[in-house]
């Protein structure tokens, strides 16, 4: 299984990058102001299991089909780079707009949370980051990889 190394590195790695200010932080505090902690959470806990849906993708192999085809991968990074295009189309057209969520009614902590996991599950940027970041810390000599995958 993991090394005791292994995994503190990860822990420290993931903490790191968990601290680092995105999109989906900047969504949770102004949920979060706008409409209180009991919102904030539950928006963390949409994005935490996106976080599952990478991790499980991870786990059971997308990671080593992007690493053994170059078309494959090229084609990922071309989707990705397509979908940021869009979002840039889409905030460009959008021109002085109010910003969504800030006038009416708050939504559910149903839809918040809902919110979370599509936010999380089409990031192209986490999922690339989760494809280039977890198999690092896999060992085969350890045991089965997608089982240490699962533990990280």
């Amino acid at each position: 299984m993991l090394s005791i190394e292994t995994a503190l590195t990860f822990f420290a790695a993931a903490l790191l990058l968990g601290l680092a200010p995105g999109p989906d932080n900047l969504f949770v505090l102004t949920q979060s102001a706008l409409y209180g902690r009991r919102a904030g959470l539950t928006i963390l806990g949409g994005l935490c299991t996106g976080l599952v849906v990478h991790t499980l993708a991870v786990a059971l192999g997308v990671a080593a089909i992007f690493r053994t085809s170059a078309l494959a991968f090229t084609s990922l990074k071309l989707a990705g780079a397509g979908y940021l295009v869009y979002l840039a189309w889409q905030a460009f057209r959008a021109g002085g707009q109010s910003v969504p969520g800030t006038g009416g009614a708050p939504l559910s902590l149903r839809q918040l949370y809902a919110r979370g996991i599509v936010m999380n599950v089409t990031n192209p940027k986490v999922s690339l980051f989760f494809l280039a970041f977890l198999p690092q810390f896999a060992d085969p000599s350890r045991g089965p990889v997608m089982v240490q995958l699962l533990l990280l």
